[in-house]
């Protein structure tokens, strides 16, 4: 009978423990995602300056000359600055996020949640709340890194990139921002759903624990008598 129950909490806590893994890799693609941008430079790069093969294959209507490679240069810079502070803002996030869901998945592996089921009660508030705390943190990114591409800083570099036919400059919107934003959302119904399993397990250990103190003292009762 101790097999039985023992058998049945690890399945119990078999979903809670793939959720929490699930919890893991959004949140380790939102930092990915939020890691590239931030450290792509994407600067120009005045090869054509140097001379010889290097003037020959860089150099033309497409390179900058004279003052423009000192502007464009310190607009890069100034960009670079700028779009930093939401991408650094997600990868912290994330990066807690993810301190979270393995302190709740070592509490799992070490049956922590079966010995005290409150443990789980508390996981499913702190995942609903977490679920709920994606929406206007997802809304913050998306509203400061379009102030970041409506900046004039931003339109004067992507101006001065399309006049020499560079591609890939534009104030929008990229993959990565996108890609973010999608992970982002996968994490409220993620953690949410986290809440409602942690919920379930909470109800099935503590049913668990009856039925083992019934058998016990029914055990005790017919030793005895």
């Amino acid at each position: 009978m101790l097999l039985y129950i023992h058998v049945s909490t690890v399945f119990i806590l078999y979903l809670p423990g793939l959720c929490q893994l699930m919890e893991l890799f959004v949140n380790l693609l939102i930092i990915i995602c939020a890691g590239v941008p931030y450290s792509n430079n994407g600067g120009y790069r005045d090869l054509a300056s140097l001379g010889g093969l290097y003037y020959y294959h860089f150099g033309g209507a497409n390179a900058f000359t004279g003052a423009d490679v000192d502007r464009v240069k310190e607009l890069d810079q100034l960009f670079h600055q700028l779009k930093r502070p939401p991408y650094i803002f997600t990868m912290a996030c994330g990066g807690v996020l993810m301190i979270y869901a393995c302190a709740m998945l070592t509490l799992g592996i070490f049956r922590v949640p079966y010995r005290w089921p409150p443990v789980l009660l508390g996981e499913a508030l702190l995942n609903f709340l977490i679920g709920l705390g994606y929406i206007p943190a997802l809304a913050f990114y998306f509203i400061k890194v379009q102030e970041t591409y409506n900046n004039p800083i931003c339109e004067e570099r992507e101006q001065m990139y399309k006049s020499k036919g560079h591609k890939g400059f534009d104030c929008q919107f990229h993959g990565a921002d996108i890609a973010g934003g999608l992970f982002g959302v996968l994490g409220v119904f993620v953690f949410i759903f986290g809440a409602v399993l942690a919920v379930r397990a909470f109800r099935s250990v503590r049913e668990l624990k009856k039925q083992r103190t019934n058998e016990d003292t029914t055990i005790f009762s017919h030793f005895f008598r």
